[in-house]
């Protein structure tokens, strides 16, 4: 199987109107996509994101990602699949995409031979 990289972008503002219950119940529901995942062999890893971080470009380096951005990743998974059609088709089962209306990335990883 092909290891395929999938960021997830929430919309900020829904984000952080979420109450302690709606957050559990986004938590519970992710858990139980990543035990179906593990089950039929398509998940490798996966974690949540901490909001804040740094954005470098060149020699500049700037917090970010800023809070006047809609969208911003809160996490990723990799899943394992055989083709990008069935990774794309895996993702659908996402919570994010079902519970708080995210965007999904999907993406091949390109194996590169290590040393």
């Amino acid at each position: 199987m092909k290891e395929y990289l999938m960021p997830i972008r929430n919309n900020t503002e829904v984000e952080s109107e979420l109450s302690p219950e709606e957050m559990q119940k986004s938590i519970e529901a992710h858990t139980a996509w990543v035990g179906e995942l593990m089950a039929k062999g398509h998940f490798k890893g996966g974690n949540p994101l901490m909001p804040e971080g740094k954005c470098i470009k060149g020699e500049l380096v700037t917090d970010g990602p800023f809070a006047e951005l809609k969208e911003a990743i809160s996490g990723y998974y990799f899943l394992l699949a055989n083709s990008l059609e069935e990774a794309a088709e895996i993702s659908k089962g996402c919570p994010s995409i079902i519970m708080d209306n995210a965007t999904l990335e999907i993406r091949e990883v390109i194996e590169v031979d290590k040393p």
